[in-house]
């Protein structure tokens, strides 16, 4: 198979019409007010506790910080976190243990 770079997966996506997250394979990720987030296309909970959610993703890992979190929905393609959202944080993976 033929490796692309990430300038011609979204060239792509543009050409063909569809979302450049299927092609490109980036989470999507949909916040709703402060109280509802959507992953999509995650790789994988890291960690969960009423304060914080850690959620693997291709992009870097993701940090959701609020009051009574709660994992609503997971399955291999979702994570629905709900409670009182307060951040929503990328950072690379050598800050992830700080």
């Amino acid at each position: 198979m033929i490796k692309r770079s990430k300038r011609d997966l979204k060239q792509i996506a543009l050409l063909s019409q569809l979302p450049p997250e299927v092609i490109t394979d980036q989470p999507r990720i949909t916040i709703i007010g402060d109280f509802e987030i959507v992953i999509e296309n995650h790789k994988g909970l890291i960690g969960y506790e009423d304060t914080l959610v850690k959620i693997n993703t291709n992009v870097s890992p993701l940090l959701i910080e609020g009051n009574k979190l709660v994992i609503e929905r997971m399955d291999n393609e979702i994570i629905v976190v709900r409670g009182e959202i307060r951040s929503l944080k990328y950072f690379p993976e050598s800050d992830w243990e700080k």
